[in-house]
Order: C-alpha cells, then structure tokens, then sequence
C-alpha cells in the first residue's frame, strides 16, 4: 500500500484550484460573448422593446455570472475541501 505524502496532497488540492480557475475563466469569457451578442443585437431605437435574441443572451450572461459567484462563495467557504468525489474508493 502506498503513503501519500502531505506535499502530494497539497499539489494535488493546487492543481483542483487551478482547474476551477480555469473553468472559472472559461465562463467569464462566455460571459463577455453574451453581454458582446446584447450589444450587437440592441435597436438603435432608444426605448424600443427588446427582441427574444437579446433577451436570451442578457439571461445567459446573468446565469453565467450567477453561477460564478456561486463557484467563488463556495470556494470561500470550503466547500470543495472534501468532496466524497475525490477519495478514493474501496477497491483503492
């Protein structure tokens, strides 16, 4: 049976933090793409209603955004520390 040294575990919980940073990093670049696609398709026409194009990606870009907060609060608060998904199982 091998022993995992602590500096093993502490690269292997790096690397989990920088993989969410990336995923993190993806979604604000999509976004960007959404709030860019809102600007585009805007009427010209001040007061005008908005069309189901732009209404699509304005609620995109806000779930995107809502579900980056989510991923940092949860980060703040430990909850990705131990996570049953990431022991090892019974047959090692």
């Amino acid at each position: 049976m091998k022993k995992t040294s602590k500096k093993s575990k502490e690269l292997t919980i790096d690397k989990e933090e920088a993989q969410r940073g990336q995923w993190v990093k993806l979604l604000n670049h999509c976004r960007m793409f959404h709030l860019q696609m809102v600007k585009d398709l805007q009427s010209p026409i001040l007061g005008a209603e908005a069309e189901n194009d732009e209404l699509f990606h304005s609620a995109c870009a806000s779930a995107i955004d809502d579900a980056v907060l989510l991923i940092q609060i949860a980060g703040e608060q430990g909850m990705f520390d131990d996570m049953p998904q990431y022991n090892k199982g019974p047959a090692g």
